[in-house]
């Protein structure tokens, strides 16, 4: 099978943290395809064309051929970017992928709102990021070394998912297939519910401790906590938007956690030395491993 060709043209919608690491990458790399750029902050925009990370010509989506176009936005944005996108009138000569955090959502949305552009849109999320968020914050090498996880849907085809498929190659990243529901039942537990914890307790530690948080810290709570100073809108769409899978690991967490409050409780020194020594060989092999 031939490897697939670089797009003519890469269209990036949002040039945040994700899609002005992807503009930078493709400039590091000299991608061949020509890179354009569109962002609600006309601020962010006008930088890009500036370091020279998008075309500065004016965009004209019907001419432009062999298009790939990558939405990096929240997930409750996404269909406001489609909306917008669709009203440039662009070529029919066009995949589309995402960068999106979850994908039942959406791919219950595009089926009702979109079913037009359902055999080309090939999902995708790459496992990158930052607590910090805007172009000012990205960089070229977020990808490199990264999963990205292409969630196809049964209407693409597999020249269209190759195609998507090399281009995150092209920026550093690994690739994964996973199915919609594999792909919002595992990150729920691996991502999101963390960063729900990461909330929860830094809520709970300034609602006790106020501005002597982080004074007594030897720098591992700054780490552990480190994620809620995420991007709000975004993490609350992702809640929102994977709620039944979030809420469950949620449960399945205080299950956790209640066990470990009990042997505290109870004084169980052999209860608690099982429970911790199990966890700490569950971890370090899993790391050495991976």
């Amino acid at each position: 099978m031939s490897v697939p060709k670089d797009f003519s043209n890469v269209l990036i919608i949002g040039l945040g943290l994700i899609g002005g690491s992807i503009a930078k990458k493709l400039k590091d790399i000299s991608y061949s395809g020509v890179v354009h750029g569109l962002d609600n902050d006309s601020k962010a925009t006008s930088i890009a064309k500036e370091k020279h990370l998008i075309s500065s010509e004016t965009l004209n989506l019907d001419n432009l051929d062999d298009l790939l176009v990558i939405f990096c936005t929240p997930v409750l944005s996404i269909q406001a970017a489609l909306n917008s996108f669709l009203s440039l009138q662009p070529s029919q000569n066009v995949i589309l992928t995402d960068t999106l955090s979850t994908k039942g959502f959406f791919n219950q949305m595009l089926r009702k709102e979109f079913p037009e552009l359902k055999d080309k849109f090939v999902s995708s999320h790459p496992i990158a990021g930052s607590e910090k968020s805007g172009l000012i914050h990205s960089k070229k090498d977020l990808f490199e070394g990264r999963i990205s996880v292409i969630t196809p849907n049964e209407s693409n085809n597999e020249e269209d998912i190759a195609r998507v498929v090399n281009f995150w190659k092209s920026l550093g990243s690994d690739t994964k297939i996973l199915t919609q529901d594999q792909h919002d039942f595992i990150f729920a537990k691996t991502s999101h519910l963390p960063h729900v914890i990461s909330y929860a307790l830094t809520r709970s530690l300034f609602d006790q401790l106020k501005e002597n948080t982080f004074e007594y810290s030897g720098g591992s709570l700054e780490d552990y906590t480190r994620i809620a100073s995420s991007d709000p809108t975004m993490w609350k769409d992702i809640f929102v938007s994977n709620k039944s899978n979030i809420i469950s690991s949620i449960e399945e967490f205080e299950d956790s956690l209640s066990e470990l409050k009990e042997l505290i409780n109870d004084g169980n020194e052999e209860g608690i030395i099982e429970f911790l020594d199990n966890i700490k060989k569950l971890r370090d092999s899993s790391i050495l491993d991976s």
